[in-house]
């Protein structure tokens, strides 16, 4: 959820909606992207709920920023959602039916198949290692160690999961 995913960034520190999308393309992109009018409607609906509050902070020669900070009510939500375990999701993968319905192709455009899906997971193992190299290399905003511990167990996921993607792939040519 979007909504949660926001409030979860909130709840490190008070953010604008320029850095939220920023935290989103730094952190989560892999999983979970988000676009800028997104994280604007999702925050005008979370303000709405009660679950943040904005601070107007006036610049003279821009717009005016917009601070967002997780409030009491955001923070109990939050910890519901996050204690509270998701219904398993219908899993959709149009690539393993192509795979599936396959044996109608000629070896060539299966082969061609293979290796454009192959491109794409090296492609994604490499935003995989620069999401890890930016952790290591940019100074965070979230200091807690079990958070960022936390963080990382995504970005493990994903790689773990693409190498084995990756693997079967080539298997399977």
């Amino acid at each position: 959820s979007l909504k949660h995913a926001i409030l979860g960034f909130l709840s490190f520190v008070p953010l604008s909606g320029y850095d939220l999308k920023k935290a989103f393309d730094k952190s989560v992109s892999h999983f979970w992207p988000a676009n800028q009018s997104q994280i604007y409607r999702t925050l005008a609906e979370l303000e709405r709920e009660g679950l943040v509050e904005k601070e107007v902070i006036p610049r003279e020669e821009r717009l005016d920023m917009k601070i967002y900070d997780i409030s009491e009510a955001g923070r109990t939500e939050l910890h519901r959602w996050l204690a509270t375990p998701l219904p398993p999701q219908d899993t959709r993968e149009p690539f393993l039916i192509q795979v599936y319905f396959g044996g109608q192709l000629t070896d060539e455009e299966l082969i061609h198949l293979l290796q454009h899906e192959i491109t794409g997971v090296q492609e994604r193992l490499e935003v995989y290692k620069m999401v890890y190299a930016l952790s290591q290399e940019q100074p965070s905003r979230v200091t807690d160690p079990r958070a960022i511990f936390m963080s990382l167990l995504t970005l493990e996921y994903g790689l773990t999961g693409q190498v084995v993607l990756l693997q079967w792939l080539q298997r399977a040519l």
